[in-house]
């Protein structure tokens, strides 16, 4: 991305800081008057008198010869009225800053090779040479001389426009106005002000700009801007034969952009046009390797919707259209697509109706009539006229399977007709998703991006609405990589991604670089873009998006508008998609392909450990880290895995001096338990816990971490007044903050933010916010240490895996226990898991003694899932709890079957089961610890496999009088910020990663209790059926994490004949049970 992007001021009376658009409109509402532009801190003023109120300044350009920079006295001065040029840009027409880097460049122009700052030339690539240089070169006649009255119309790039009545300057280009210079008017200039020294705090906050600048640029081999960009409107749809009417072939110089300086400027630079071309190519005549399918999914996609009868989305047009069409394309897309509401006359088809027959994005030769919509009020029949009574079904038109270009592979989507609503099982893969699993190794780091970008559309699409109302405009080069989308901004589509009182406050939808997905409406092919630029004026939004660089398809330049559709991403695939294009680390690139062994050192150092307690395995696990680049740590439940990390962080330290040190993990839990290690043992290091902004009611200033969490030391920093607008914006209420006062406290706590995190020597958070705006004030973070690796996806340890300067990455993780959770297999495996299976990492470090459980609850865990490796570090008597006589039991139940339950939401029903009949056995036996046994209630953890039993479970404790005597509501925590498809979907990981919490009993599935333990264990195994079934009860990781929660009793309950004919581990299990004589139907002996 060009730096022009980062080009930024600050205003002197309040210290904000803007981009141009933002500052000119701060300065007109504050009518503050001088400021600096960033980072030069160059302050914007008259270059005659230094007059720097930016109210009377203006930047007048003289044709092809000048650009000054002057106060209004000076300018009326020099020039006589009716000698006044026609473009000027100033504050009062909205285009003063938005020019300051074309002044500069003017006024800063000299010969590259020489210096000179007179009789200078310049050729169509910018590259500047005086008379004298240019005499010595061979392609004069590509230069343009400043004597030619041109010279500015090439060094810019901008029109060249003859208009007889231009002002010319006076004398030429002035000279001397560079860094170099003196000025002409130096003698009679005002001094400029002396340069005060930065203090230490303003070095720090000048540093962290610097810094954040560099770690926020996307790289591109393109300087297109909204400014420079070039591009042909896209028409609603495509014209039969390839044939693109007049209206749909307009070149126009620039996107239109409101009333901008571009249309102040039309009257010195007019816009060129261009004839429509008659005869271009067919759009399905496009190259190959536009089109891109899937080799095992050639005949997937051929059911198309064809008849004008199905959905025809209208997209509104940029210039004042009046069509509106149906808002919001829910995934998973149906086959069929119902009619959208037309504003078209009856008798007449409506422009959607009329796609294209022809062409790579629609069908061929479609011959299908209007069907008649049911419920619709306007239906196809009606704005037609026509009778519905021979209409074709839909269903039965075909077209020609999609072409696979040579090269070139890109996965589809199955394209499957939908006629009736998907069920899915919880804990089952969306079958038509099973087909997208992970690969051992890659080829090219781009082909490892493009699999997982596609791999997160599917996740997208499941959770967020598409965009359909927008109009495209199509580069004119069909090797340019972006193109221009704008929106109306008060669409219904765009209002729901941002809730009102941000909307109040200036917020725009979209943000600088957030990633976007354009797909065609039958989504056989996808696009991944980004916003490489965005503008706002009035009730339009423009964005410039251009492609990643792993893309594979070009742009479908000849392609109507209707023909796709927008999908915005969440805000961890936006921070995943970044990390993607700032991985540049050649051995993190060689982990991620896949083909390559990992080298590991294996060396003794003299480590002098801070404590004697350490076993073997740790001390060597220890040892590697500090020897290679990269370490696997395998650590099975309760191994000492955070011992061992904090170990690591402090020998780090001590013998490398490596600073700061980052730890993240997929939980909070993981890192808090780290956190609080080093509060409690180590007071003396600086470390900071940054968290989620979701997260921070939750870590207030009394939750134990409180004092050391980023946002809680920020705020006790801020004025009060500052503080006062935070309770402002916390209650939700539009309009109670000024944008100005929003835009104020943002930068006072990004300030205050930057000087902790530059001084902290470990810090804390999770993956996926490791890729917040506060780590990019760093330079280098030499050491990354992720806990609990296996639940993190791969692509969200990109994000940690892809900050700057990185030295040493550990990974410590189980992949005997549970991945993350998605609803497309691809995305649940962690690169942990995959490095072992594909063996580049031979032999990676166990941690081999467990000092969690009774060796009761453990023995059937290390002999099933550890293969014997494992072994314990206590013994029955440290575990012993008095009054247990059985640490480990089970609590037969044959009452009644387990029920289903339904749960329905953007075209698929998810189901989950629930257990009425247990639920109640697992009551009793919380009355049983609760009451005899003296076991506190948060010692106590209910832990299951379905949802829905856990809600079931959690109401029931709710009302219960002696679980919950007092009464109180019913907690809840989602403790994974980088869980993906956690959105709105039914099969959304939310759902899975929530712990309800009555009274202190924690209430969880199986797989949002990972990373936790308690003394008291009870696991509700759910299913009863006459055959037997126990979905994914019997994934064997599941059982494991299931078994291994409980340090001094476990009490599973369930029917132990269904479990054992459901799957053969679970009847090792139950056999085993048996033979310790530990299963029962009372609670008596018990």
């Amino acid at each position: 991305m060009s730096e022009a992007n980062f080009q930024k001021f600050r205003c002197l009376t309040c210290d904000y800081c803007a981009e141009a658009q933002d500052m000119m409109k701060h300065l007109s509402a504050t009518r503050h008057k001088t400021i600096l532009a960033l980072p030069s801190k160059e302050e914007v003023c008259c270059e005659e008198c230094q007059n720097n109120n930016v109210h009377l300044l203006q930047i007048i350009r003289f044709g092809g010869e000048d650009i000054d920079l002057l106060c209004s006295s000076c300018f009326s001065r020099d020039y006589a009225e009716s000698e006044k040029p026609s473009t000027v840009y100033s504050l009062a027409n909205g285009s003063l800053l938005r020019n300051w880097e074309r002044y500069v460049k003017v006024r800063d122009c000299c010969c590259v090779e020489c210096g000179k700052e007179s009789k200078l030339n310049v050729n169509k690539k910018g590259s500047v040479l005086c008379d004298m240089c240019l005499s010595k070169k061979d392609n004069v006649k590509d230069y343009v001389s400043e004597s030619s009255g041109k010279f500015l119309y090439a060094l810019l790039g901008i029109q060249d426009v003859s208009n007889g009545g231009s002002l010319h300057k006076k004398g030429g280009r002035k000279l001397g106005r560079g860094q170099k210079g003196k000025g002409r008017t130096a003698a009679k200039a005002r001094k400029p002000r002396e340069k005060k020294p930065l203090t230490r705090l303003e070095e720090m906050a000048k540093d962290a700009y610097e810094t954040k600048k560099v770690n926020s640029i996307i790289s591109s081999d393109s300087n297109i801007s909204l400014r420079s960009f070039r591009g042909i409107k896209a028409s609603k749809n495509d014209a039969p034969n390839g044939e693109q009417g007049s209206n749909v072939n307009r070149h126009t110089n620039q996107v239109k952009q409101g009333k901008s300086m571009a249309n102040r400027e039309a009257k010195s630079e007019p816009k060129s046009s261009t004839k429509s071309k008659r005869g271009q190519a067919n759009p399905s005549s496009k190259p190959k390797s536009a089109q891109q399918v899937h080799p095992n999914l050639k005949t997937s996609a051929k059911t198309k919707p064809s008849s004008k009868g199905e959905k025809k989305i209208t997209i509104e047009k940029q210039s004042g259209g009046s069509e509106h069409g149906t808002r919001k394309s829910k995934a998973p897309v149906s086959v069929h697509r119902p009619t959208s509401t037309s504003n078209n006359r009856p008798g007449k088809p409506s422009a959607r109706s009329e796609q294209t027959k022809t062409g790579k994005f629609s069908s061929d030769r479609l011959q299908a009539k209007h069907s008649k919509v049911s419920g619709g009020k306007n239906s196809a029949s009606k704005s037609t006229g026509k009778s519905d009574t021979n209409n074709k079904d839909p269903a039965k038109t075909f077209t020609k399977p999609p072409i696979k270009p040579k090269g070139v592979e890109q996965q589809q989507i199955p394209r499957e007709e939908i006629t009736s609503v998907e069920d899915f099982e919880e804990g089952e893969p969306i079958k038509r998703f099973t087909q997208y699993v992970p690969k051992k190794s890659y080829s090219t780091i781009e082909d490892y991006f493009n699999e997982f970008s596609f791999a997160l559309f599917l996740e997208g699409r499941l959770e967020n609405d598409f965009l359909q109302e927008f109009q495209i405009t199509w580069p004119k080069n069909a090797q340019e990589q972006a193109f221009v989308v704008n929106m109306k901004a008060d669409s219904a589509e765009l209002k729901k991604l941002l809730p009102p009182n941000l909307v109040k406050l200036g917020r725009l939808p979209f943000t600088n670089q957030q990633p976007l997905m354009l797909t065609n409406q039958d989504e056989t092919n996808v696009w991944y873009t980004y916003v490489r630029e965005l503008e706002s004026r009035k009730n339009n939004i423009t964005l410039l998006l251009e492609l990643y660089s792993w893309n594979k398809l070009p742009l479908p330049i000849k392609a109507g508008n209707s023909h796709f559709k927008l999908l915005p991403c969440s805000a961890q695939v936006n921070r995943i998609m970044f990390a993607m294009t700032r991985v540049q680390n050649p051995k993190f690139i060689k982990l991620l392909l896949g083909q390559e062994s990992i080298k590991q050192l294996n060396f003794n150092n003299r480590l002098q450990f801070t404590k004697d307690s350490f076993n073997e395995s740790q001390k060597a696990a220890i040892q590697h880290v500090l020897n290679n680049s990269i370490t696997v740590l395998q650590g099975p439940p309760g191994t000492g895995k955070t011992s061992t990390i904090e170990e690591i962080i402090l020998q780090l330290i001590e013998n490398f001096h490596t600073l700061p040190i980052l730890c993240v993990a997929a939980s909070n839990i993981a890192i808090d338990n780290i956190a609080e290690k080093f509060m409690v043992n180590r007071p003396d290091i600086k470390i900071l816990r940054i968290v989620s902004q979701s997260k921070e009611a939750q870590y207030n200033p009394k939750h134990m971490l409180g004092k050391i969490c980023l946002h809680n030391i920020v705020y006790e920093q801020l004025p009060a007044d500052m503080k006062d607008n935070i309770s402002k914006l916390r209650s939700g209420i539009p309009g109670l903050v000024s944008k100005n006062q929003y835009n104020k406290l943002l930068s006072t706590q990004n300030a205050i933010s930057d000087r902790y995190i530059a001084q902290a020597q470990i810090i804390f958070t999770t993956n996926i916010a490791s890729g917040g705006r506060q780590l990019k004030a760093i330079r280098e973070l030499p050491a990354v240490i992720m806990d609990e690796s296996t639940q993190s996806s791969e692509v969200s340890t990109l994000v940690p895996l892809s900050l700057p300067g990185i030295k040493r990455f550990v990974f410590v993780g189980d992949e005997k226990q549970l991945s993350s959770f998605s609803n497309v297999p691809q995305l649940e495996m962690s690169l942990f898991e995959r490095i072992l299976t594909n063996g580049t990492y031979e032999k990676p470090h166990m941690l081999d003694t467990q000092y969690r459980m009774h060796p009761a609850i453990s023995e059937f865990p290390i002999e099933k899932f550890y293969e014997g490796k494992l072994k314990d570090g206590v013994t029955s008597e440290d575990k012993k709890w008095p009054g247990i006589a059985y640490p480990l039991f089970f609590y037969q139940c044959n009452q009644g079957p387990e029920n289903k339950v339904f749960n329905s939401k953007r075209g698929m029903r998810g189901f989950t089961y629930n257990n009425a009949h247990e639920a109640g056995y697992i009551l009793a036996v919380l009355h049983k610890l609760i009451l005899e046994k003296g076991v506190k209630r948060d010692e106590i953890g209910v832990i299951t496999p379905y949802s829905s039993q856990r809600d079931l479970i959690s109401e029931m404790l709710v009302k219960d009088p002696i679980v919950n005597p007092s009464g109180k509501a019913m907690e809840q925590e989602m403790d994974k910020d980088d869980a993906l498809g956690g959105g709105d979907s039914v099969s959304g990981s939310a759902n899975k990663v929530t712990i309800n919490i009555v009274n202190g009993v924690y209430v969880a599935t199986v797989d949002s209790f990972q990373g936790h333990e308690k003394s008291f264990v009870v696991f509700s195994c759910v299913r009863n059926n006459s055959e037997n079934k126990i979905g994914f009860v019997k994934d064997r990781r599941r059982m494991n994490v299931a078994l291994t929660r409980a340090k001094n009793g476990l009490v599973v309950v369930g029917n132990k004949d269904v479990m054992k004919k459901g799957d053969q581990l679970w009847a090792d299990y139950i056999k085993y049970l048996e033979e310790k004589e530990v299963v029962s139907e009372t609670l008596d002996n018990y």
